[in-house]
């Protein structure tokens, strides 16, 4: 199986802090991430395919960009992610953030003859999420 995997990045800024839990209970899961704070967020898409024998591509790599940048970089890029209806009623940590990312992009590849195989998100070098479907 090919997969082609593309980077991206944005900066933003997000507060963690949960409307079911207490002050103490936020304290206690959050720590210093309740206050507003931001990151140089990075986001990597991987698809697969089988290459078209005429070109020698399985999917256009400027269609995944710009589908990407449209759906989750440019709406998300210098924004409080805890104000965007993307994120309304949740808590926006980085397992939230990228399965999020993840039923946006799915079913919009998908439509351009990409299949979403993986999707990596970190908010720092340290650590990241990655949602894995091979």
């Amino acid at each position: 199986m090919l997969i082609l995997t593309r980077r991206f990045g944005f900066s933003a800024s997000h507060r963690l802090v949960s409307k079911d839990l207490s002050a103490e209970g936020n304290a206690c899961s959050f720590g210093a991430c309740q206050r507003l704070h931001g990151h140089n967020f990075r986001l990597e898409v991987s698809v697969s395919g089988t290459p078209d024998p005429a070109t020698g591509f399985f999917c256009n790599v400027l269609e995944l960009e710009r589908t990407v940048r449209a759906l989750v970089v440019e709406p998300c890029d210098h924004q409080t992610l805890n104000e965007l209806p993307l994120f309304a009623g949740q808590v926006p940590t980085m397992e939230v953030v990228a399965q999020t990312f993840w039923k946006m992009l799915r079913p919009a590849l998908a439509e351009r003859g990409m299949q979403l195989c993986g999707l990596l998100f970190a908010e720092t070098d340290e650590h990241w999420v990655r949602i894995d479907d091979r």
